[in-house]
């Protein structure tokens, strides 16, 4: 049992959604081949980590997802890529700048900074929109409202979206709902802010039990200098694999066995003196994403 996720890592034309969907429908191929029964590609994949482009050409760089349980049409951008999905049996989660919903007062809102959720099927099952919005990221976007998982073969994966993980209540708050492991579709560059990496996510994996997985940018966007590295970490923080900064996919195994071996050995959830940092152990509403799963329904 267990749930065998490919990390994509490949560079993004700035802009190009076309050349970057191209990208994704061979990282499917190529994930598949490897056994991978879901592919993870970084934060904004399909138009490049450029919040102020996407500011500036708004609808040019923006998708517009079909309503979740149905197929991309067959004119949609979106279609070769859900054909992709469905002969390979793939989930995708596919970094994009996704378009909102309308409110009831007609405005049209920001768009997303989300991950699009394809199905083994083909089919669109859902999107989780980052809850964490990263600086300028805040003057172009709206924050997501929800947490979303996908379920399958036995594992649950939460997902996230780059500054997602520096909240350790982000990463906790998935592990009272029953994740097993943490996917971060992510944009860390070079520079200050580097070193950062390679201190969230263990820490995250360890200090709640699950495996943490990370697919991140790789290249030259606007400016900055993406250093790929996507990686895997254990439940014990330890790394499973990792890229250097070439294109191509990771493959780790989340294993629902070895998790549960490893929060009874480092049992940090069950000893939390919740008495004491006056911490309410509940669990927080989740919406749960299953193969051919027709709607979107909020779990309690």
């Amino acid at each position: 049992m267990g749930l065998s996720i490919a990390l994509g890592q490949a560079r993004s034309v700035p802009g190009d959604l076309d050349a970057n969907l191209a990208t994704a429908v061979r990282l499917v191929r190529e994930a598949a081949a490897g056994g991978a029964r879901l592919l993870a590609l970084p934060e904004l994949f399909t138009c490049g980590y450029d919040p102020e482009a996407v500011a500036r050409r708004g609808p040019a760089l923006t998708l517009t997802p079909p309503s979740p349980g149905t197929a991309p049409a067959a004119d949609s951008p979106l279609a070769p890529l859900a054909r992709a999905a469905a002969e390979a049996g793939v989930w995708v989660v596919l970094g994009a700048a996704l378009a909102a919903r309308s409110g009831s007062d007609g405005r049209v809102p920001r768009p997303w900074n989300a991950v699009l959720v394809v199905d083994p099927a083909g089919v669109v099952a859902g999107h989780y929109a980052k809850a964490h919005l990263w600086g300028p990221e805040r003057d172009v976007f709206s924050p997501g409202t929800d947490l979303v998982t996908i379920e399958d073969s036995g594992v649950s994966v939460g997902l996230g979206i780059c500054y997602d993980a520096g909240f350790p209540e982000f990463t906790r708050a998935h592990r009272r709902a029953g994740a097993h492991a943490m996917l971060y579709c992510s944009a860390f560059a070079e520079g200050a802010t580097e070193y950062r990496y390679d201190v969230y996510h263990p820490a995250r994996a360890v200090e709640n039990g699950v495996y943490t997985l990370v697919s991140n940018a790789v290249g030259d966007i606007a400016g900055e200098h993406y250093f790929g590295r996507s990686t895997a970490w254990s439940p014990t923080g330890r790394p499973l694999t990792a890229l250097g900064d070439q294109e191509g996919v990771r493959i780790v195994t989340v294993d629902p066995d070895e998790t549960a071996r490893i929060r009874r050995e480092l049992p940090y959830l069950p000893d939390l003196r919740a008495d004491l940092l006056k911490v309410t152990p509940t669990s927080v509403p989740v919406t749960r994403l299953r193969p051919s799963t027709p709607s979107l329904t909020p779990d309690p």
